[in-house]
C-alpha cells in the first residue's frame, strides 16, 4: 500500500504573482532611492546642493510659496528665504545658512540673459507652478570644475564636469 505524501512547495503561478507585486513596489520606489546619498561619501557637498535644488523644486510647489536659494560667493554660503517670510526671518535664514567647506567653491552662477558676473551674491527662483530660473552654478572641488545646470521645466539638476556656459549651448 502506497501512501500518498502531499508535496510541499508553491506554484509557478504563486511565484510569478509575487514576483510582480515585489516589481511593481521596487518601480514605485526607484525615485525615493535616487535621492538618497547612498553611493556618495559623507563630504559630498556638490550633490548635496544638487539635492537642495532638488527639494527646493519640489518644496515649492507642495507649499504653495515661492523660494529663493541665495549663495553668497564671499562667505561660500547658501541659504533658503520663502516669499511667505518676513524681513526678520529672511535674515535669521541668512545667518543661519550653511558655509560650504574649503574643499568647494562657488565661483559663480550665469543665467541665459547675463554672462558670468563678479556679483557677490546670486538668487535662483523656485515657482510654486513647478518651474525655476535658468541658471547654471559654477563650482570648483578639490581644483576640479563643475557646473550645476538647472533647468526651468525640468525637476532634476544636472551635474555636469567641467565649466559650461549658455555661449557655448547656442
Amino acid at each position: 500500500m502506497s501512501k500518498y505524501q502531499p508535496i510541499s512547495g508553491f506554484t509557478l503561478i504563486e511565484l510569478i504573482v509575487v514576483m510582480g507585486i515585489i516589481s511593481s513596489l521596487l518601480v514605485f520606489s526607484l525615485p525615493v532611492f535616487r535621492d538618497l546619498a547612498v553611493f556618495s561619501g559623507g563630504k559630498n557637498q556638490v550633490g548635496d546642493l544638487a539635492r537642495l535644488i532638488n527639494d527646493l523644486k519640489k518644496r515649492a510647489v507642495e507649499q504653495n510659496a515661492g523660494m529663493v536659494m541665495h549663495m553668497d560667493t564671499a562667505s561660500n554660503m547658501v541659504w533658503v528665504t520663502s516669499e511667505r517670510m518676513d524681513a526678520a526671518q529672511k535674515k535669521a535664514a541668512k545667518e543661519n545658512g550653511v558655509h560650504l567647506s574649503g574643499d568647494i567653491l562657488v565661483s559663480g552662477v550665469e543665467y541665459p540673459e547675463m554672462t558670468l558676473t563678479n556679483f557677490l551674491e546670486f538668487q535662483v527662483r523656485f515657482s510654486r507652478h513647478g518651474y525655476s530660473d535658468a541658471a547654471y552654478i559654477h563650482i570648483m572641488e578639490n581644483q576640479k570644475n563643475i557646473t550645476l545646470k538647472i533647468a526651468p521645466f525640468l525637476s532634476r539638476v544636472q551635474i555636469t564636469d567641467g565649466h559650461v556656459h549658455f555661449e557655448d549651448c547656442l
